[in-house]
């Protein structure tokens, strides 16, 4: 049976009892719930700032030396 997306507390108890049910360790079932409840992050890019420029030797620039 497929695990439940969620993070409540009855989700995870219930993924819980799932994994146990399979056969499965109790430490190992707690991960995987636990797992499957943990929050997945957008994978995307943040833009370069623009006063984070450096120079070829890896200091930051002045905003009047900044190529435009």
């Amino acid at each position: 049976m497929p695990l439940k997306k969620g993070a409540s507390r009855e989700t995870i108890n219930e993924n819980i009892r799932n994994e146990r049910a399979t056969g499965k360790p109790q430490k190992q079932a707690v991960a995987i719930a636990l797992n499957e409840a943990r929050p997945r992050a957008k994978a995307k890019p943040k833009p370069a700032k623009a006063s984070a420029q450096r120079g070829k030797d890896g200091r930051f620039l002045p905003a009047a030396r900044r190529k435009k």
